[in-house]
């Protein structure tokens, strides 16, 4: 099995590292976690995270950390903002390879599970954007993987306590990236796989070594951000952890109980698919699989944050992507066992019906693109992006292509590995073929590159805050001024240091009056006027932009 290692890096490079930089920086997270890793490298303060020059309170370090060294190594760019996440993403297969490997000792299921995480539609967006799922999600498995092979030890040796130590290692890296969730997250799936494997006494004697080594790698941190900025901790615990996650509709981003599973469906395409195949394997062993530790261990993971993040009063949909390593686990034993078995029929029939509809699917929608480009309507690309909804084509074709080999193939591995490479070319188009309607609401460096030139040293630059992070990244500048609202800023500019940088609509009307021509900019969204006079602007010959975002 050795030589498919090579193909699984390679599904790796083409889909998470190579179209890196393919695609403009979106808003507001990408500029953010650009912007804040910067502004460390400039000011040389790497204790008390800043956004804009405000304090940011609500995560905390290790995401700014490795995007920081990341821009130090490749640059200010789209490349380096979004490295941290696909090397996380990779490094989270690769334990996800080294458990079932050192668990199962079969090659075959490692590599199948690995592929499997890797083409997960959600594992993919999430690996490839500039956010701190990615690595918050690396190092809760490694928190687990470690606990597990730890705990599976029967005999205290120096590999048990070495791979508990690293489980506090990898918990105390995910506290400095995300805060308590690193916690909540090995607690709510150790406890229960315990439990159901009658060894709950363990419960009070293997956390103390990971709780030891937790405490040894977060509270350097945690003591000099108290000593820098007090009030973090009060903040941080109480409006991003208990107001969070536990106070109903004034929380963030308040969802129902079930909000998550579309999204865990969805992210799981395109492969989810073929699940009834992989449940047809586990129903016929099911017996002797349930008995299985790591099956076992698995199912936990996966339903109890599952159920946790469902239950807690603010929802993203990207707080479930540590579920999709242990799916993946379930997933892969599931196919091998229905193979295995001599089955293949249902299997056939979906690859079968999957290579109709994307044939389909692309044809229509060739044709109403064709029929959208001499003028009958709008269609999702532009007259001139005809390359873009080729290349989709093309990797469409390429795709149903090779679902034809896999339903004629009648190696079960050939199957597999059609099964994973098959829809590589489409992710790997997808940084590429985004419609510029789409880009004209997201991408807002596009629309502000065009004015460099014009922003001079000395310029007082007034931003609204829907444009804030991205006028910081493109312009380095992380002294504006911001407009009547500070939008996710409002609690740092409470503070006294930065209390003077939020203007009402009064103070920047008297701004225009007395200050010298040509001095301010003011950028803005086409559709948030606010009462901006733009006829001042011409008769005190400052400036001001407004974009389509």
């Amino acid at each position: 099995m050795k030589k498919y290692y090579p193909g699984l890096i390679l599904i790796y490079i083409l889909m998470y590292i190579l179209p890196l930089g393919g695609k403009p920086m979106l808003t507001p997270d990408e500029f953010r976690y650009g912007e804040i890793p910067r502004e460390m490298i400039e000011t040389g303060n790497w204790v008390v995270p800043r956004l804009i020059g405000v304090r940011y309170f609500e995560k905390p370090v290790m995401g700014y950390w490795l995007n920081a060294v990341s821009i130090m190594i490749f640059g200010e760019n789209n490349f380096a903002v979004r490295f941290s996440s696909a090397l996380t993403t990779g490094l989270a297969a690769f334990l996800l390879f080294f458990l079932v490997l050192k668990t199962r000792k079969d090659p075959e299921e490692a590599l199948l599970a690995s592929g499997l995480f890797l083409t997960f539609g959600m594992v993919f967006g999430v690996g490839t954007f500039a956010v701190l799922d990615a690595p918050t999600m690396f190092f809760i498995t490694g928190t687990l993987v470690s606990f597990y092979l730890g705990c599976e030890q029967e005999e205290w040796t120096w590999k048990k306590f070495g791979a508990l130590a690293a489980a506090g290692i990898f918990a105390g890296l995910a506290f400095l990236t995300k805060g308590f969730l690193a916690f909540a997250v090995p607690a709510i799936t150790i406890i229960p796989y315990l439990i159901w494997t009658k060894r709950w006494k363990q419960i009070f004697i293997l956390p103390w070594i990971p709780l030891a080594f937790t405490i040894i790698i977060s509270l350097p941190w945690a003591l000099m951000i108290h000593q820098q900025a007090p009030d973090f901790w009060s903040y941080f615990f109480w409006d991003e952890h208990v107001k969070r996650f536990f106070q109903g509709a004034d929380t963030h981003h308040p969802e129902p109980f079930y909000f998550f599973i579309p999204f865990l469906l969805a992210g799981a395409m395109p492969l989810l698919l073929f699940i009834p195949s992989a449940f047809v394997g586990f129903k016929k062993r099911f017996h002797d699989l349930i008995q299985d530790k790591l099956i076992k261990f698995a199912i936990c993971w996966f339903i109890f944050p599952f159920l946790f993040f469902s239950a807690c009063s603010g929802k993203l949909p990207t707080y479930i992507l540590p579920c999709f390593v242990p799916f993946a686990i379930l997933f892969s034993r599931g196919l091998l066992e229905y193979f295995r078995g001599g089955k293949a029929k249902i299997f056939d029939v979906t690859a079968k019906i999957l290579m109709i509809l994307i044939i389909r699917g692309a044809a229509g929608f060739a044709i109403i693109q064709i029929i959208a480009d001499r003028g009958a309507f709008d269609g999702m690309y532009a007259p001139d992006e005809l390359w873009k909804w080729i290349s989709a084509g093309a990797a469409a074709a390429v795709w149903a292509f090779c679902l034809l080999k896999m339903y004629r193939s009648k190696k079960y591995r050939t199957k597999l590995c059609l099964l994973l490479s098959g829809p590589i070319l489409i992710f790997f188009v997808s940084h590429f073929i985004i419609p510029s309607r789409y880009l004209e609401g997201k991408a807002q460096g596009l629309f502000l590159k065009q004015f460099k030139d014009r922003v001079k040293p000395g310029m007082i630059i007034v931003a609204h805050p829907n444009v804030m992070h991205a006028v910081a990244w493109e312009f380095k500048n992380k002294d504006m001024l911001f407009y009547t609202h500070g939008g996710e800023l409002e609690e740092g500019l409470n503070h006294e240091d930065s209390k003077a940088r939020m203007i009402s609509n009064k103070q920047f009307l008297k701004m225009l009056k007395t200050s010298q021509p040509g001095k301010i900019i003011y950028i803005m969204r086409g559709d948030f006027m606010e009462g901006v006079p733009e006829a001042g602007f011409q008769k005190y010959e400052h400036e001001i932009m407004f974009s389509n975002f």
